[in-house]
């Protein structure tokens, strides 16, 4: 199969709907999920102002934690900020558009592997977060959940724009994720993250967000947010350790492997602790299971 010029790869991924703005949340609601004097009842009130938002965060909150068990679906917006807690519903606030917005994208390509491909995102950007913590790291505007969350964006806008292309990488097994990357570039010309960068640079997203998700396989070569590339990274081939691959089909890596990946060289390669935090890792990726196991 022919591989795709620059132009044509432009063109496509131009023709891809645009993401809702990652600014939809009003002033008011961010206001009090940052203060310590908040309380959750001012904060579900803020909520319910905004009906498009008490919708999606319903939504969202009930089918990642509880499927489609209509028994136990959580059905006001203050429940469902008591079980989450606030720093749940801050990540979750910052992230609905957005994935309603892939959501919809998914839609339209017919073979996708919606299911694997909505926990694995979900999963990885859970676990970035942890993994910034561990390393001391903090990101403003919930850039961290947010590049976690889009990290594998390209692959969805490869199935949508070129899917005999996405059919013919994807349905292979590879030795490694970097043996996958050189056949994208080989039979695309980009690989998936480029074309998620290009996608999400062209819609505005920011800088940091980009430059993380474009270099989250090669964190060295990040020049924003090269610890948010190598945090995605990490989180990336932990997730896998649950079963929850995306679509990249290449072996999972043992917990010393991912030690040896750049991206851990570049957050705790120094780190005395790094032995704790890989079993810190450990901890989370139990608790990371259970909240996936109800995803859809």
């Amino acid at each position: 199969m022919k591989k795709p010029s620059d132009f044509l790869l432009i063109e496509r991924i131009n023709q891809c709907p645009k993401l809702a703005s990652l600014k939809s949340i009003n002033d008011t609601l961010k206001d009090l999920l940052d203060s310590e004097d908040s309380f959750v009842s001012q904060i579900a009130e803020v909520i319910r102002l905004d009906p498009s938002l008490t919708t999606r965060v319903l939504d969202l909150v009930n089918s990642i934690f509880f499927g489609s068990k209509d028994s136990a679906r959580i059905s006001g917006v203050e429940e469902a900020s008591i079980f989450l807690g606030l720093n749940r519903i801050r990540d979750l606030t910052a992230a609905t558009p957005v994935i309603e917005e892939i959501f919809k994208l998914g839609k339209k390509s017919s073979s996708f592997p919606w299911v694997d491909f909505w926990k694995h995102s979900i999963g990885t950007a859970i676990l970035t977060r942890e993994i910034l913590s561990f390393a001391e790291e903090e990101f403003e505007h919930e850039a961290d959940y947010v590049a976690g969350l889009l990290h594998n964006l390209g692959i969805l806008i490869l199935a949508i724009t070129f899917p005999d292309h996405f059919s013919e990488v994807y349905k292979k097994e590879y030795k490694s994720y970097l043996e996958l990357l050189e056949t994208e570039k080989e039979r695309i010309g980009w690989d998936h993250a480029k074309i998620g960068a290009y996608y999400l640079w062209n819609h505005h997203i920011s800088e940091e967000v980009v430059d993380s998700i474009h270099w989250h396989n090669q964190p060295s070569e990040a020049k924003a947010s090269p610890k948010l590339a190598s945090a995605i990274q990490i989180a990336d081939h932990i997730v896998r350790q649950l079963g929850t691959c995306g679509m990249e089909n290449y072996p999972v890596n043992s917990d010393d492997d991912n030690m040896k990946l750049e991206g851990w060289t570049i957050l705790f390669g120094d780190n005395p602790e790094s032995e704790n935090i890989k079993s810190q890792l450990k901890s989370s990726l139990e608790r990371l299971g259970q909240t996936l196991n109800g995803v859809i």
